[in-house]
């Protein structure tokens, strides 16, 4: 899998949702994905969060540099079809956000139909403990969980979203329900709970709903 992860969020008005989902999905991700140094697009729409003002709809391509959203190969597919005439001007409460992969877990291509995402900040005297327990217990233990199929770990790289965490991990979850079966609940006690999640700053969960994916060619 790329190093690299874009995640844009946005929403949309109620009166143009079909026809943003339409264009998205037939033309935008598609034809962005024909970009050099992209390879897929995740579309996500959101289902429940404790974080506030999330948006309703989430792309997340992975790419293999950050520079690949600027370059001309980028502009040149996402200027075609009606994307940027006629849906990007009615999308509100949109951030883009460059995450760099730091750590992996289960499949290495993992797809399943929802995704749980855990969010946080931590205080720098911390962070290499969290880092350690998250990547080496925390982590791989909970991809041992039936209905996780994988799970990668982020550090922002860029963002303009306000108060956006410096690290994301990204579960790759069958249905919402996993999260709170009792191997979730059993798993989830390990060594990294004990000594750091009282540590992090922030901390949000949210699921989203897999609508679409998009692969390169």
């Amino acid at each position: 899998m790329p190093d690299y992860a874009y995640l844009v969020r946005m929403d949309i008005p109620d009166d143009w949702e079909a026809e943003f989902n339409r264009v998205y999905d037939t033309e935008h991700a598609k034809y962005l994905c024909n970009a050099p140094g992209v390879h897929t697009c995740h579309r996500y729409r959101l289902e429940s969060t404790d974080a506030a003002g999330m948006a309703r709809y989430a792309a997340l391509y992975a790419i293999d540099d950050p520079g690949v959203p600027g370059s001309e190969g980028w502009r040149v597919e996402g200027d075609k079809g009606d994307w940027a005439a006629k849906i990007r001007p009615h999308t509100t409460n949109r951030t883009h956000t460059m995450l760099q992969c730091i750590a992996a877990a289960g499949a290495a291509s993992a797809d399943a139909g929802y995704i749980f995402v855990v969010q946080t900040d931590i205080p720098a005297a911390a962070e290499d403990e969290f880092n350690r327990l998250y990547d080496t217990v925390h982590l791989p233990g909970l991809c041992q969980v039936d209905g996780v199929s994988g799970a990668r770990r982020y550090r922002v790289a860029a963002t303009n979203a306000d108060g956006f965490p410096k690290y994301a991990a990204v579960y790759q979850i069958d249905n919402p329900e996993v999260i709170d079966s009792d191997a979730w609940k059993a798993a989830v006690q390990d060594e990294w709970t004990e000594k750091i999640r009282a540590k992090c700053i922030g901390l949000t969960r949210t699921i989203m709903r897999q609508v679409a994916r998009h692969p390169s060619p």
